[in-house]
């Protein structure tokens, strides 16, 4: 009897400890889980660490993400910046411990404000002095809601710069191509995104032999570098003579690219 008595207070006392003692409460959604909660980004640059697990998206984040793309918007969360210089705005969010997705909208998203800028990890935006930008940093992995995010905000990298030279001396190769030369230098630009380009114009007779190259993956530090390249004619061969070229340089920063355009009158002289 005893034992029984112990069991049935035991069943009692169980019926009598509330629900959220047995099961653990759910996080509640961080405050700038929607774009009212927007954590003000004073100044830059300004590193943010913050758990997105709790976070969810809604309406906005979807009406937004129509003009982005992105696969999904789990966790998202709003952050606010004004940009009094006009100088930018980068957010970069690699840092943090699961694959992000960056979207900047100029002006409020629910009231009127349009998608300037978005991708994967990074983003970066430029407008007028003044301009307000709300940045939304998410998960665009299914089935992941989010994790601790590592985002920092800092002004957009100046415009990039290039400059190009063609030499007015080239050389006829064996092989009918010709070899062309040069400078370039380039600023403030990913060298993967940077390249010249030309093509070469030489008469014979009625025959136009043209001849065009493609480098990539310039060293842009601001120095000044010696290029070479051979445009090869899928139509005849160059020799001792004159010819035409048209070259140009571009550098792509993460904002945008700069180019410039060389026309040149060359000299050719045989390959010994």
């Amino acid at each position: 009897m005893r034992l029984r008595h112990v069991l049935v207070a035991a069943a009692i006392a169980a019926l009598l400890v509330p629900g959220t003692a047995l099961t653990a409460a759910a996080a509640a959604p961080p405050h700038n889980d929607i774009v009212s909660g927007a954590r003000t980004i004073a100044s830059t640059p300004k590193t943010i660490t913050e758990d997105t697990t709790s976070a969810t998206t809604d309406a906005v984040d979807s009406q937004i993400n129509a003009s982005c793309g992105a696969p999904a918007t789990n966790g998202s969360v709003w952050f606010t910046y004004v940009d009094t210089t006009g100088k930018g705005l980068i957010v970069d969010a690699s840092a943090s411990d699961y694959s992000t997705g960056i979207i900047i909208v100029a002006g409020d998203p629910t009231s009127g404000g349009s998608l300037v800028a978005c991708g994967p990890q990074m983003s970066a935006a430029t407008g007028p002095a003044g301009t307000t930008y709300y940045v939304m940093a998410f998960s665009p992995t299914a089935g992941v809601t989010g994790g601790q995010l590592k985002a920092t905000f800092s002004e957009a990298p100046p415009a990039p710069t290039a400059t190009l030279s063609v030499d007015k001396d080239a050389i006829a190769t064996m092989n009918g191509s010709l070899r062309m030369h040069g400078t370039y230098s380039c600023t403030n630009a990913d060298s993967f995104n940077s390249a010249i380009q030309g093509q070469a114009i030489q008469r014979a007779g009625q025959l136009k032999i043209t001849g065009s190259f493609f480098l990539v993956g310039l060293t842009c530090d601001g120095r000044m570098h010696r290029w070479n390249a051979v445009a090869t004619s899928d139509n005849g061969y160059f020799a001792a003579g004159l010819a035409t070229s048209s070259s140009s340089v571009f550098a792509c920063g993460l904002i945008e690219c700069t180019q410039q355009v060389v026309y040149r009158k060359l000299t050719v002289t045989n390959a010994h």
